[in-house]
């Protein structure tokens, strides 16, 4: 019993890890006792305050900047407070990871589009997707809705799990809480609307920024369900034409692992925008949500096996070691 307390408590970092990441799975915070429903709430009443036409763009720019410094430090504040009180540090951990990280109520919403489409309530599959995506969803067709609800599943759930574990993991918790901060600033001031343009260009930018080598990794990781070598050139040539490289490979790497077409015609605020074409195949059915959505969740577990076996990969090796010694 000893060893196996010594054992948690030395890899005691690891387990705080997967316990909130596996939660993250099966359970989902209310909206309204989540603290990062708090922080877009922050960040929504600070743009009514500074984002007005009169304000210069420096002011605006300065603004934004001043906003995520105004949430994220006395935000770490608290948390490097809550060290100093709490009985055991590692509870701590996994209760801020499971905070920072959403699946399970993202997964929900996705579920719920795929059921209204199956039984032909667009009207519910557009009001539940205009809930996670900035576009227009009211003048979608059904085909449209697919496309788009595909979509926004690989990037949300990148942008709020993957993007997560791989800067916790390079950076420990604080650095996990300002890629947060700085996404859900990114996200309630869309530089996709107008309006936003000026105030959110450096929030955007840093988003996209921390975003890039989390597009590469899990691009690479939904090649692994299709021809990684064979569809490498494609995809590049696909993705150069997306508004973002590295957003654009990895939804092209996810839509020829499922042999179907996203991108295409959108609007936002009455913009009507056209991105290139990813993948092969042809348009979505409605089948191909809930296969996506199986397709990511697969590639979450097997981001979680790796780690592990790179954690305890050390003690693998150790342990052969010595059974080489001892039976010499």
């Amino acid at each position: 019993m000893h060893n196996f307390l010594a054992f948690i408590e030395q890899y005691g970092t690891y387990f705080s890890f997967i316990s909130a990441a596996l939660c993250s799975f099966f359970i989902s915070l209310p909206k309204d006792l989540n603290p990062l429903s708090a922080v877009e709430l922050m960040f929504r009443q600070i743009a009514r305050k500074v984002n007005i036409d009169d304000r210069s763009n420096g002011y605006k720019r300065l603004a934004s900047i001043l906003s995520i410094s105004l949430i994220y430090f006395p935000s770490i504040l608290i948390i490097s407070q809550l060290y100093n009180v709490v009985f055991q540090p590692v509870i701590l951990d996994i209760l801020l990871l499971f905070v920072l990280l959403s699946w399970h109520d993202k997964k929900l919403t996705y579920l719920q589009i795929s059921d209204a489409l199956k039984t032909k309530n667009l009207a519910l599959a557009k009001f539940k997707l205009a809930s996670l995506a900035r576009r227009e969803t009211k003048p979608l067709s059904l085909m449209g809705i697919n496309k788009a609800s595909i979509e926004s599943m690989v990037l949300q759930l990148t942008a709020s799990w993957f993007a997560v574990i791989f800067w916790y993991l390079l950076t420990g918790v604080y650095g996990a809480v300002l890629y947060r901060t700085i996404q859900i600033c990114s996200q309630q001031w869309s530089c996709k609307q107008d309006n936003f343009q000026t105030i959110a260009s450096i929030p955007s930018f840093a988003y996209s920024t921390l975003l890039f080598p989390v597009h590469l990794i899990v691009s690479f990781t939904f090649a692994l369900y299709d021809k990684p070598l064979e569809n490498l050139p494609k995809k590049f040539k696909q993705s150069i034409h997306w508004h973002h490289f590295s957003s654009g490979l990895m939804l092209a790497s996810f839509a020829l692992s499922m042999q179907i077409e996203l991108g295409g015609v959108r609007l936002y605020q009455k913009n009507k925008v056209t991105y290139s074409t990813l993948g092969c195949g042809g348009a979505p059915g409605i089948n191909k949500i809930e296969q996506s959505l199986q397709r990511l969740s697969l590639s979450a577990w097997f981001w979680l096996t790796c780690i592990t076996g790179y954690t305890f990969f050390p003690l693998l090796l150790e342990f052969i070691t010595l059974n080489n010694h001892s039976s010499l």
